[in-house]
Protein backbone atom coordinates (compact mmCIF):
# COMPACT_ATOMS: atom_id res chain seq x y z
CA UNK A 1 0.00 0.00 0.00
CA UNK A 2 3.27 2.42 0.76
CA UNK A 3 4.27 1.83 -2.68
CA UNK A 4 1.55 2.76 -4.35
CA UNK A 5 0.62 5.52 -3.02
CA UNK A 6 4.02 6.79 -3.28
CA UNK A 7 3.36 5.90 -7.04
CA UNK A 8 0.61 7.85 -7.19
CA UNK A 9 1.87 10.70 -5.29
CA UNK A 10 5.03 10.96 -8.04
CA UNK A 11 2.49 10.86 -10.77
CA UNK A 12 0.82 13.87 -9.40
CA UNK A 13 4.38 15.77 -9.16
CA UNK A 14 5.36 15.18 -12.61
CA UNK A 15 2.04 16.14 -14.30
CA UNK A 16 2.07 19.18 -12.01
CA UNK A 17 5.97 19.89 -13.56
CA UNK A 18 4.73 19.20 -17.14
CA UNK A 19 4.50 22.52 -19.43
CA UNK A 20 1.26 21.49 -20.87
CA UNK A 21 -0.83 21.57 -17.25
CA UNK A 22 0.72 24.65 -16.86
CA UNK A 23 -0.23 25.71 -20.26
CA UNK A 24 -3.63 24.75 -19.91
CA UNK A 25 -4.41 26.24 -16.75
CA UNK A 26 -3.49 29.93 -17.79
CA UNK A 27 -6.37 31.69 -19.00
CA UNK A 28 -5.78 34.12 -21.84
CA UNK A 29 -6.22 37.35 -21.33
CA UNK A 30 -9.58 39.36 -22.08
CA UNK A 31 -9.35 41.90 -24.62
CA UNK A 32 -11.39 44.73 -23.80
CA UNK A 33 -12.52 47.04 -26.48
CA UNK A 34 -11.49 50.85 -27.15
CA UNK A 35 -14.14 53.02 -25.70
CA UNK A 36 -14.60 54.89 -28.71
CA UNK A 37 -16.41 51.52 -29.81
CA UNK A 38 -18.83 52.15 -27.03
CA UNK A 39 -19.69 56.00 -28.00
CA UNK A 40 -19.56 55.36 -31.73
CA UNK A 41 -22.28 52.70 -31.26
CA UNK A 42 -24.42 54.69 -28.67
CA UNK A 43 -23.93 57.99 -30.36
CA UNK A 44 -23.92 57.48 -34.20
CA UNK A 45 -26.00 53.87 -34.55
CA UNK A 46 -28.11 55.00 -31.57
CA UNK A 47 -28.08 51.99 -30.01
CA UNK A 48 -28.96 51.26 -26.25
CA UNK A 49 -25.99 50.36 -23.28
CA UNK A 50 -28.00 47.25 -22.91
CA UNK A 51 -27.44 46.04 -26.27
CA UNK A 52 -23.60 47.43 -26.79
CA UNK A 53 -23.14 45.14 -23.17
CA UNK A 54 -24.63 42.42 -25.14
CA UNK A 55 -22.95 42.39 -28.00
CA UNK A 56 -18.83 43.00 -26.35
CA UNK A 57 -20.19 39.85 -23.69
CA UNK A 58 -19.93 42.33 -20.62
CA UNK A 59 -22.32 44.36 -17.93
CA UNK A 60 -24.46 47.47 -18.56
CA UNK A 61 -22.52 49.33 -16.11
CA UNK A 62 -18.87 48.26 -17.28
CA UNK A 63 -19.88 50.33 -20.73
CA UNK A 64 -21.80 53.04 -18.84
CA UNK A 65 -18.39 53.42 -16.69
CA UNK A 66 -15.55 53.35 -19.54
CA UNK A 67 -18.18 55.84 -21.08
CA UNK A 68 -18.20 58.30 -18.43
CA UNK A 69 -14.28 57.71 -17.05
CA UNK A 70 -13.56 58.62 -20.78
CA UNK A 71 -15.47 62.16 -20.32
CA UNK A 72 -18.30 61.37 -22.43
CA UNK A 73 -21.86 63.08 -20.79
CA UNK A 74 -23.81 63.41 -24.20
CA UNK A 75 -26.59 60.31 -22.23
CA UNK A 76 -30.06 60.45 -24.32
CA UNK A 77 -32.48 61.17 -21.25
CA UNK A 78 -34.49 57.40 -20.14
CA UNK A 79 -37.54 58.14 -21.76
CA UNK A 80 -35.62 58.58 -25.28
CA UNK A 81 -33.51 55.52 -24.74
CA UNK A 82 -35.52 53.54 -27.22
CA UNK A 83 -33.83 51.44 -29.51
CA UNK A 84 -32.83 52.35 -33.11
CA UNK A 85 -35.06 49.77 -35.06
CA UNK A 86 -38.21 51.71 -33.42
CA UNK A 87 -39.64 54.66 -33.85
CA UNK A 88 -40.34 57.05 -31.01
CA UNK A 89 -43.54 58.75 -30.37
CA UNK A 90 -42.44 62.10 -31.63
CA UNK A 91 -41.58 60.95 -34.70
CA UNK A 92 -44.84 58.68 -35.31
CA UNK A 93 -46.74 61.94 -33.80
CA UNK A 94 -44.71 63.98 -37.05
CA UNK A 95 -45.49 61.18 -39.47
CA UNK A 96 -49.45 60.66 -38.68
CA UNK A 97 -49.95 64.49 -38.43
CA UNK A 98 -47.33 64.84 -41.77
CA UNK A 99 -50.25 61.93 -43.60
CA UNK A 100 -53.33 64.87 -42.65
CA UNK A 101 -54.48 62.91 -39.71
CA UNK A 102 -55.97 65.32 -37.40
CA UNK A 103 -54.51 66.14 -34.64
CA UNK A 104 -57.47 64.84 -32.46
CA UNK A 105 -56.78 61.49 -34.19
CA UNK A 106 -53.18 61.69 -33.56
CA UNK A 107 -53.61 62.41 -29.51
CA UNK A 108 -56.52 59.26 -29.41
CA UNK A 109 -53.58 57.17 -31.11
CA UNK A 110 -50.44 57.56 -29.22
CA UNK A 111 -52.52 58.37 -26.22
CA UNK A 112 -50.64 61.03 -25.56
CA UNK A 113 -52.15 65.06 -24.85
CA UNK A 114 -52.90 67.50 -27.62
CA UNK A 115 -50.95 70.14 -25.68
CA UNK A 116 -47.97 67.67 -25.91
CA UNK A 117 -48.88 67.48 -29.74
CA UNK A 118 -48.41 70.97 -29.96
CA UNK A 119 -44.78 71.43 -28.35
CA UNK A 120 -43.65 68.57 -30.32
CA UNK A 121 -44.75 70.22 -33.78
CA UNK A 122 -43.77 73.48 -32.81
CA UNK A 123 -40.28 72.15 -31.71
CA UNK A 124 -39.68 70.39 -34.96
CA UNK A 125 -41.02 73.20 -37.08
CA UNK A 126 -43.68 71.95 -38.34
CA UNK A 127 -47.10 74.19 -39.30
CA UNK A 128 -49.96 73.50 -37.37
CA UNK A 129 -53.14 73.33 -39.69
CA UNK A 130 -55.43 76.21 -37.85
CA UNK A 131 -58.14 76.63 -40.99
CA UNK A 132 -59.10 74.86 -44.04
CA UNK A 133 -56.68 73.51 -46.59
CA UNK A 134 -58.64 73.14 -49.65
CA UNK A 135 -56.04 70.54 -50.91
CA UNK A 136 -56.14 68.16 -47.52
CA UNK A 137 -60.38 68.97 -47.76
CA UNK A 138 -60.36 67.56 -51.54
CA UNK A 139 -58.37 64.87 -50.56
CA UNK A 140 -60.17 63.76 -47.47
CA UNK A 141 -63.93 64.11 -48.98
CA UNK A 142 -62.83 62.05 -51.88
CA UNK A 143 -61.97 58.99 -49.20
CA UNK A 144 -65.11 60.15 -47.22
CA UNK A 145 -67.16 60.03 -50.47
CA UNK A 146 -65.27 56.73 -51.83
CA UNK A 147 -66.32 54.80 -48.25
CA UNK A 148 -69.99 56.54 -48.25
CA UNK A 149 -71.66 56.77 -51.67
CA UNK A 150 -69.28 54.09 -53.64
CA UNK A 151 -69.04 51.27 -50.72
CA UNK A 152 -72.92 52.62 -49.06
CA UNK A 153 -71.44 53.13 -45.79
CA UNK A 154 -73.43 55.19 -43.20
CA UNK A 155 -72.55 58.54 -42.11
CA UNK A 156 -71.50 57.06 -38.57
CA UNK A 157 -69.63 53.91 -40.11
CA UNK A 158 -67.61 56.26 -42.04
CA UNK A 159 -66.87 58.50 -39.26
CA UNK A 160 -66.08 55.48 -37.32
CA UNK A 161 -64.03 53.99 -40.43
CA UNK A 162 -61.84 57.25 -40.10
CA UNK A 163 -62.01 57.96 -36.52
CA UNK A 164 -63.54 61.32 -36.56
CA UNK A 165 -67.27 62.33 -36.06
CA UNK A 166 -69.73 62.28 -38.69
CA UNK A 167 -70.54 66.08 -38.73
CA UNK A 168 -66.96 65.96 -39.86
CA UNK A 169 -67.56 63.67 -42.52
CA UNK A 170 -71.06 65.49 -43.82
CA UNK A 171 -69.46 68.62 -43.42
CA UNK A 172 -66.50 67.48 -45.77
CA UNK A 173 -68.51 66.13 -48.23
CA UNK A 174 -70.81 68.98 -48.12
CA UNK A 175 -67.66 71.21 -49.00
CA UNK A 176 -66.91 69.28 -51.67
CA UNK A 177 -70.09 68.74 -53.53
CA UNK A 178 -70.27 65.59 -53.06
CA UNK A 179 -74.38 63.82 -52.96
CA UNK A 180 -75.78 63.67 -49.24
CA UNK A 181 -77.80 60.50 -49.31
CA UNK A 182 -81.70 61.50 -48.17
CA UNK A 183 -82.64 60.28 -44.56
CA UNK A 184 -85.12 57.24 -44.13
CA UNK A 185 -87.70 56.15 -41.95
CA UNK A 186 -87.53 52.60 -40.23
CA UNK A 187 -90.00 52.02 -43.25
CA UNK A 188 -87.85 53.45 -45.42
CA UNK A 189 -90.10 56.34 -46.40
CA UNK A 190 -87.63 59.94 -46.04
CA UNK A 191 -88.16 61.97 -43.82
CA UNK A 192 -88.72 65.95 -43.93
CA UNK A 193 -87.60 68.79 -41.78
CA UNK A 194 -88.33 71.91 -41.48
CA UNK A 195 -85.81 74.60 -43.27
CA UNK A 196 -86.90 77.30 -40.42
CA UNK A 197 -88.64 76.93 -36.82
CA UNK A 198 -92.29 77.97 -36.73
CA UNK A 199 -92.70 80.97 -35.73
CA UNK A 200 -89.51 83.62 -35.02
CA UNK A 201 -87.29 83.02 -31.55
CA UNK A 202 -88.51 85.34 -28.67
CA UNK A 203 -86.77 88.78 -29.26
CA UNK A 204 -85.63 87.68 -32.82
CA UNK A 205 -86.87 88.27 -36.29
CA UNK A 206 -88.31 85.71 -39.09
CA UNK A 207 -85.83 84.63 -41.16
CA UNK A 208 -86.29 85.74 -44.46
CA UNK A 209 -87.35 82.83 -46.55
CA UNK A 210 -87.42 82.12 -50.25
CA UNK A 211 -90.79 81.61 -52.43
CA UNK A 212 -89.18 78.09 -52.93
CA UNK A 213 -88.54 78.08 -49.62
CA UNK A 214 -92.13 79.25 -48.50
CA UNK A 215 -93.65 76.60 -50.41
CA UNK A 216 -91.72 74.20 -49.22
CA UNK A 217 -92.46 75.54 -45.61
CA UNK A 218 -95.85 75.51 -46.40
CA UNK A 219 -96.05 71.63 -47.52
CA UNK A 220 -94.54 70.72 -44.43
CA UNK A 221 -96.81 72.59 -42.45
CA UNK A 222 -99.67 70.87 -44.10
CA UNK A 223 -97.91 67.50 -43.87
CA UNK A 224 -97.38 68.20 -40.24
CA UNK A 225 -100.67 69.31 -39.27
CA UNK A 226 -102.28 66.62 -40.90
CA UNK A 227 -100.27 63.68 -38.99
CA UNK A 228 -101.27 66.00 -35.69
CA UNK A 229 -104.64 65.63 -36.61
CA UNK A 230 -104.48 61.88 -37.33
CA UNK A 231 -102.74 61.60 -34.03
CA UNK A 232 -105.83 63.48 -32.51
CA UNK A 233 -108.30 61.72 -33.92
CA UNK A 234 -106.59 58.41 -33.02
CA UNK A 235 -106.24 59.02 -29.53
CA UNK A 236 -110.05 60.34 -29.00
CA UNK A 237 -110.95 56.83 -30.42
CA UNK A 238 -108.99 55.25 -28.30
CA UNK A 239 -110.50 57.18 -25.53
CA UNK A 240 -113.85 56.76 -26.45
CA UNK A 241 -113.43 52.58 -26.61
CA UNK A 242 -111.56 52.72 -23.26
CA UNK A 243 -114.24 54.81 -21.94
CA UNK A 244 -116.73 51.63 -23.22
CA UNK A 245 -114.41 49.33 -21.59
CA UNK A 246 -114.34 51.32 -18.17
CA UNK A 247 -118.46 51.49 -18.62
CA UNK A 248 -118.66 47.84 -18.44
CA UNK A 249 -116.35 47.73 -15.64
CA UNK A 250 -117.16 50.25 -13.53
CA UNK A 251 -121.07 50.30 -13.61
CA UNK A 252 -121.84 46.63 -15.17
CA UNK A 253 -119.67 45.15 -12.66
CA UNK A 254 -117.99 42.91 -14.86
CA UNK A 255 -114.15 42.27 -14.30
CA UNK A 256 -111.26 42.44 -17.39
CA UNK A 257 -111.59 38.70 -18.61
CA UNK A 258 -115.37 39.16 -19.12
CA UNK A 259 -115.43 42.30 -20.85
CA UNK A 260 -112.39 40.93 -22.93
CA UNK A 261 -114.43 37.50 -23.88
CA UNK A 262 -117.34 40.22 -25.12
CA UNK A 263 -114.77 42.14 -27.39
CA UNK A 264 -112.51 39.05 -28.44
CA UNK A 265 -109.49 40.11 -26.69
CA UNK A 266 -107.41 39.22 -23.34
CA UNK A 267 -108.15 40.78 -19.98
CA UNK A 268 -104.66 42.76 -19.81
CA UNK A 269 -105.76 44.58 -22.97
CA UNK A 270 -108.30 45.54 -22.02
CA UNK A 271 -106.98 47.25 -19.38
CA UNK A 272 -104.02 48.36 -20.76
CA UNK A 273 -106.29 50.26 -23.52
CA UNK A 274 -107.70 52.03 -19.91
CA UNK A 275 -105.12 53.13 -18.46
CA UNK A 276 -103.28 54.23 -21.70
CA UNK A 277 -106.35 56.68 -21.57
CA UNK A 278 -105.87 58.24 -18.40
CA UNK A 279 -108.64 56.75 -16.49
CA UNK A 280 -107.96 55.92 -12.63
CA UNK A 281 -108.48 52.11 -12.25
CA UNK A 282 -107.40 52.39 -8.18
CA UNK A 283 -111.48 52.03 -7.61
CA UNK A 284 -111.34 48.51 -9.35
CA UNK A 285 -108.45 47.57 -7.01
CA UNK A 286 -109.99 48.90 -3.91
CA UNK A 287 -113.18 46.99 -4.62
CA UNK A 288 -111.66 43.98 -5.58
CA UNK A 289 -109.46 43.77 -2.22
CA UNK A 290 -112.85 44.28 -0.42
CA UNK A 291 -114.56 41.47 -1.76
CA UNK A 292 -111.55 39.43 -1.63
CA UNK A 293 -111.47 40.72 2.04
CA UNK A 294 -114.86 39.74 2.64
CA UNK A 295 -114.33 36.15 1.22
CA UNK A 296 -111.20 35.81 3.51
CA UNK A 297 -113.32 37.11 6.95
CA UNK A 298 -116.01 34.30 6.48
CA UNK A 299 -113.49 31.59 5.82
CA UNK A 300 -111.48 33.37 9.33
CA UNK A 301 -115.46 32.51 11.13
CA UNK A 302 -114.70 28.87 10.13
CA UNK A 303 -111.26 28.93 11.53
CA UNK A 304 -112.60 30.33 14.91
CA UNK A 305 -115.30 27.88 15.27
CA UNK A 306 -112.90 25.03 15.27
CA UNK A 307 -110.31 27.00 17.52
CA UNK A 308 -112.78 27.69 19.94
CA UNK A 309 -113.68 24.14 20.45
CA UNK A 310 -110.89 24.18 21.35
CA UNK A 311 -109.03 22.47 18.79
CA UNK A 312 -105.21 23.38 18.26
CA UNK A 313 -104.16 25.19 15.11
CA UNK A 314 -102.45 22.17 13.99
CA UNK A 315 -105.26 20.49 13.90
CA UNK A 316 -107.33 23.37 12.53
CA UNK A 317 -104.56 23.29 9.81
CA UNK A 318 -104.98 19.82 9.23
CA UNK A 319 -108.82 19.87 8.61
CA UNK A 320 -108.25 22.24 5.77
CA UNK A 321 -105.35 21.33 4.53
CA UNK A 322 -103.01 24.33 5.68
CA UNK A 323 -100.10 24.55 7.76
CA UNK A 324 -100.89 26.38 10.99
CA UNK A 325 -99.21 29.49 10.16
CA UNK A 326 -101.60 29.97 7.75
CA UNK A 327 -104.20 29.42 10.28
CA UNK A 328 -102.88 31.94 12.74
CA UNK A 329 -102.22 34.66 10.29
CA UNK A 330 -105.59 34.61 8.94
CA UNK A 331 -107.04 34.87 12.39
CA UNK A 332 -104.50 37.54 13.31
CA UNK A 333 -105.88 39.63 10.36
CA UNK A 334 -109.26 39.52 11.11
CA UNK A 335 -109.04 40.54 14.49
CA UNK A 336 -109.23 36.75 16.57
CA UNK A 337 -107.37 36.68 19.51
CA UNK A 338 -104.48 33.44 20.03
CA UNK A 339 -104.34 31.79 22.75
CA UNK A 340 -101.07 31.72 24.14
CA UNK A 341 -98.84 28.79 23.93
CA UNK A 342 -99.01 25.20 25.98
CA UNK A 343 -102.19 23.04 26.65
CA UNK A 344 -105.37 24.10 25.85
CA UNK A 345 -106.74 23.51 29.59
CA UNK A 346 -104.02 25.22 30.79
CA UNK A 347 -103.07 28.40 28.86
CA UNK A 348 -101.69 29.79 32.22
CA UNK A 349 -97.82 29.89 31.66
CA UNK A 350 -97.12 30.27 35.65
CA UNK A 351 -99.86 27.78 36.60
CA UNK A 352 -98.30 24.52 37.32
CA UNK A 353 -99.59 21.68 35.18
CA UNK A 354 -101.66 18.79 36.67
CA UNK A 355 -99.95 15.73 36.67
CA UNK A 356 -101.20 11.89 36.58
CA UNK A 357 -99.91 9.32 38.63
CA UNK A 358 -98.13 6.38 37.12
CA UNK A 359 -99.70 3.16 37.23
CA UNK A 360 -98.34 0.56 39.41
CA UNK A 361 -96.60 -2.21 38.09
CA UNK A 362 -98.24 -6.14 39.97
CA UNK A 363 -95.91 -8.49 41.17
CA UNK A 364 -97.46 -12.22 40.62
CA UNK A 365 -95.30 -15.33 42.14
CA UNK A 366 -94.15 -17.35 39.24
CA UNK A 367 -96.24 -20.49 39.05
CA UNK A 368 -94.41 -23.85 37.80
CA UNK A 369 -96.83 -26.52 37.21
CA UNK A 370 -96.12 -30.31 38.91
CA UNK A 371 -95.82 -32.27 35.77
CA UNK A 372 -92.17 -29.90 35.03
CA UNK A 373 -91.35 -30.61 38.38
CA UNK A 374 -91.61 -34.32 38.28
CA UNK A 375 -89.99 -34.25 34.65
CA UNK A 376 -87.11 -32.22 36.32
CA UNK A 377 -86.60 -34.51 39.26
CA UNK A 378 -86.63 -37.88 37.43
CA UNK A 379 -83.75 -35.89 34.76
CA UNK A 380 -81.90 -35.14 38.20
CA UNK A 381 -81.83 -38.66 39.17
CA UNK A 382 -80.58 -40.10 35.62
CA UNK A 383 -78.12 -37.82 35.67
CA UNK A 384 -76.79 -39.09 39.36
CA UNK A 385 -76.93 -42.66 38.73
CA UNK A 386 -74.89 -42.26 35.54
CA UNK A 387 -72.54 -40.08 37.41
CA UNK A 388 -69.79 -42.65 38.35
CA UNK A 389 -67.70 -41.06 41.59
CA UNK A 390 -63.61 -41.81 41.38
Amino acid sequence: MNIESQLMKKQKADKQKSPKAKASKVNPPRVMPDVSEYIKLYKESNYPIRDIATHYQVSVSTVYNAMVASGFSEFRPKHARLSHTRMSKEEQAIALYQTGVTRTAVVQKLNISAKTLNQVLEKHGIPIRRGIDLVTSANRAAQYHKAYNDHHLTLRETAELFGVSHPIILRELKRNGYPIRQSVDSKNRPTFKLKHKLGGIAGLPTPKLTPKQKERRQILMRIRQRREDNQKLKRLKNYNRAKEYWQLVNEGGLDFEEVGKLFDLSGKTIERVIVQAGIDISEVARREKAAAFKEEQAIAQKYWELYSKPMSLDEVGAVFGLSDSTVRAVLIRHGYEIRKRGRIENSDRNQMKPRQPKPKKNKQQAIIPAENMQATGKALDLLISNTKVK
